[in-house]
């Protein structure tokens, strides 16, 4: 009789790819905020108030706008509703100023990094999460506007779909420009207080000054300074409406100049954090 020591055979496990590892991040990070209460909250209301007081708007529009004319202009007045900065502010507040601040504080950022994906990869995948939520207030309530607006027999359904076309395109440089700039402020520290804090500063602290100055002083320069004036003077163009009182193309410059450098810098500040990968 022989006494031999049993062999053991380990299983090694593929590792998954950089498309795996992102897909990864984004489903992870949709269900963690379809699980969050005030993630939830804000969203349905978000999406509910923009879209029913934005169809109310279009409803009223001629009582609003005397002699309005049942055309494209007719959709100018629900893109520029108050309530959808109120709400992407909140919004991205909410749900977009942890993204990253809460892997910086974790430390799970190293972790991802020592994975095989690369900077571009996390921050595309953090967007992914943040861009469909605050499209749900950019987007969305435009696009129903314009639905119920043919079902009503408001305007035609070719009126209808070329608004659904432009608020498409309006609706999604809006939601650019907060996912990229909602994703730089929660690069900039490890306590997403802050960066939600921030995002209201951006949005309130420039619209607000920047309408007050602007009104006292007769220069109406100052507001390019307001992201939300400056997306308003594209959205009256888009649509065939009067102008504000800046100009449309220098306003886009400025909401697509603002959205790429704020992609560009949460980059390089990704790329400067030290990883050990190994």
């Amino acid at each position: 009789m022989s006494i031999s020591l049993p062999t053991y055979s380990r299983l090694e496990l593929p590792l998954l790819g950089r498309r795996e590892r992102v897909r990864a991040i984004i489903a992870t990070g949709l269900r963690r905020e379809f699980r969050r209460p005030a993630a939830i909250v804000v969203t349905v209301l978000g999406a509910a108030f923009t879209t029913i007081t934005s169809i109310v708007l279009l409803i009223f529009a001629q009582i609003l706008i005397p002699g309005q004319a049942a055309d494209l202009t007719f959709f100018a007045l629900p893109a520029s509703n108050g309530l959808v900065l109120f709400f992407v502010s909140l919004m991205a507040a909410v749900i977009g100023a942890g993204l990253i601040a809460d892997d910086m504080q974790s430390m799970a950022f190293t972790l991802y990094m020592s994975r095989p994906i690369t900077q571009t990869d996390y921050l595309l995948a953090k967007a992914a999460i943040l861009a469909p939520l605050v499209a749900m207030v950019t987007i969305v309530p435009l696009l129903l506007t314009a639905l119920v607006a043919a079902l009503l027999g408001r305007v035609s359904w070719a009126i209808a779909v070329e608004a659904m076309g432009i608020s498409l395109v309006i609706g999604g440089l809006l939601t650019a420009f907060y996912t990229a700039v909602t994703l730089f402020l929660s690069s900039l520290t490890r306590r997403k207080g802050i960066a939600a804090a921030g995002v209201f500063a951006v949005n309130f602290g420039l619209t607000v000054p920047a309408g007050v100055l602007a009104g006292r002083i007769g220069n109406p320069s100052i507001l390019y300074l307001s992201p939300w004036d400056d997306y308003v003077a594209v959205a009256s163009v888009a649509f065939g409406a009067t102008p504000t009182a800046i100009d449309w193309l220098a306003a886009l410059a400025v909401l697509l100049g603002v959205t790429v450098l704020a992609a560009l810098v949460t980059y390089l500040r990704m790329r400067a954090v030290e990883v050990i990968t190994g």
